[in-house]
């Protein structure tokens, strides 16, 4: 098996509030060659928990891995448009690196099981010939299935924000669901976004 040289890799900050917690993870990354940036550097990926949702301004800019609730899934997308991953503390740790691998190549990253929400109706009956959605529409739900943010999104579109939070409000109606995460796991099911 063939390694990457570790000056390719990204580096990581771990920022857990469990000393064992962090210490876990951070014997993961090292496994993985993932090392912490050099001192007086920033790094390129934080991994942070639940303590970090009352700060989301410290978090911008930066590729951020969350280890804590499903609360992530309505901050990262808008917080952190370099990429982001949500996972609960006991993803594996497989996951983890794939996780932070994927943020610092700018990617979007969530465990299946959380693509629908709880409170998201996710057993309503509904098929893809009964959701009509614009062109538009497709657009906005394509790039929400990309991760971006509003604002990317609108960038992107060539749209105001306002523009493309209406045609979320839009999906969400649709679609009949609650989150941007229910809307893209609803699309992916009926066949409205492909990966």
């Amino acid at each position: 098996m063939t390694r990457v040289a570790p000056a390719s890799l990204p580096s990581v900050r771990v920022s857990l509030g469990s000393e064992v917690l962090a210490a876990g993870v951070r014997a993961v990354l090292a496994d993985a060659a993932l090392l912490p940036p050099p001192e007086g550097n920033e790094a390129d990926v934080l991994i942070v928990d639940d303590r970090w949702l009352n700060a989301p301004d410290d978090l911008a800019g930066a590729a951020v891995v969350s280890l804590g609730s499903r609360a992530w899934l309505a901050l990262l997308p808008d917080v952190c448009p370099a990429g982001w991953a949500a996972l609960p503390p006991d993803a594996t740790p497989a996951e983890l690196v794939a996780a932070v691998l994927g943020a610092a190549a700018g990617l979007s990253a969530l465990p299946p099981a959380w693509l629908a929400a709880p409170d998201d109706d996710a057993d309503a009956p509904l098929d893809g010939g009964e959701v009509s959605l614009t062109p538009r529409e497709r657009d906005v739900l394509a790039l929400l299935a990309e991760g971006l943010s509003n604002k990317r999104a609108a960038r992107d579109l060539g749209v105001s924000e306002s523009t493309v939070k209406f045609h979320v409000q839009a999906l969400y109606s649709k679609l009949g669901v609650q989150s941007r995460a229910g809307a893209v796991a609803r699309g992916f099911a009926l066949g409205l976004v492909s990966v």
